[in-house]
């Protein structure tokens, strides 16, 4: 995940007029402290090799364990998939660099000064190299990730797994062609290619193409606070994101509720007995996957997706937790 982050955000800083940037060195020990990378950053006659510390997601309460972390470590940026607009403002003023995936950068020494703020994630309108990406295109990426040997699977069989259309996988497979996530072999059968830069790809746009898509409704529950594990799940219907988050690593204790299902919205309800409330304190969501399982937490993928949505620093803690315990292995 973390080399995958640093490449994509140092191609950003590389962008910038009149800067040439390159990833030098990948995990390294730099003086007895271990570092996420190098990067070379270039201008002119500016030349000089910056060490690079890696997180998700930042925000100012995680900024002081943070900023203890790096004193030693010089010169340093750090690189984030998303930074708050308060977290810059005090990495700037304590002239620490940072940069995010969206391609803000502030990188500032002696003899060199860039500021660039206020860029936000690129919205482009469908083409042929990111139509892995859009609303259905998305499904048929979770379930290649989940399950990595599909992708030598009939476009048939994709289709059944993920109840979309044989021109969205087609349109899905050429897109991860053009962006080298797979190179096509002799015998008709592709290989994976930087696997970790598409899952952050695909949380990414998950969050913020998919997910809002999918039939959201919430409930109010009785006591759900203390027995929520105690419930008996109806078939096809997992808990999301800070429940699975503490069901799949002990480290969170949940204070937000959340319900994916298959299973029709009035069926739950009247199951679990909730009634339907605006500001009710938990939320049922869509299930988008056909695969059932008997745990009753949603899969780790989405689960992680569900705790990078937010700036909370202990869901964050927890998603890189579950990253690591589930999902990397799996990269």
């Amino acid at each position: 995940m973390k080399n995958g982050l640093i490449h994509i955000i140092t191609k950003k800083i590389d962008e910038i007029q009149g800067v040439d940037a390159y990833l030098f060195a990948k995990g390294a020990n730099k003086d007895g402290e271990q570092i996420d990378g190098i990067i070379h950053v270039g201008r002119g006659r500016y030349q000089k090799d910056w060490n690079v510390e890696v997180k998700h997601h930042l925000t100012p309460a995680m900024l002081p364990k943070l900023i203890d972390q790096i004193k030693s470590v010089k010169p340093i940026i750090v690189m984030a998939q998303y930074i708050t607009p308060e977290a810059k403002k005090i990495l700037q003023h304590k002239n620490i660099a940072f940069a995010d995936a969206a391609g803000n950068v502030f990188l500032a020494d002696d003899q060199l000064y860039i500021y660039i703020e206020n860029r936000k994630a690129e919205r482009k309108r469908p083409t042929d190299a990111n139509r892995a990406f859009t609303k259905t295109g998305l499904k048929v990426l979770y379930l290649l990730l989940e399950q990595p040997d599909y992708i030598n699977e009939t476009y048939r069989a994709i289709a059944e797994k993920t109840g979309t259309g044989l021109d969205t996988i087609n349109k899905v497979i050429k897109a991860l062609q053009k962006e080298k996530f797979i190179i096509a072999l002799d015998n008709r059968k592709y290989k994976w290619n930087n696997r970790e830069i598409l899952f952050i790809k695909w949380t990414e746009a998950y969050t913020k193409t998919l997910k809002p898509k999918l039939q959201q409704q919430t409930f109010k529950a009785l006591n759900i606070k203390q027995n929520w594990k105690k419930l008996k799940l109806p078939e096809g219907t997992h808990w999301g994101g800070a429940n699975a988050g503490e069901l799949l690593t002990d480290y969170l204790i949940a204070d937000k509720w959340t319900l994916y299902t298959d299973q029709d919205f009035v069926t739950i309800m009247k199951k679990l007995k909730w009634i339907p409330d605006p500001n009710g304190n938990i939320v049922l969501i869509k299930k988008f996957w056909k695969e059932n399982t008997k745990a009753n937490h949603v899969p780790p993928l989405i689960a992680y997706a569900d705790l990078t949505e937010t700036d909370n620093p202990r869901y964050i803690e927890t998603a890189k937790i579950i990253y690591e315990k589930y999902i990397e292995g799996n990269l």
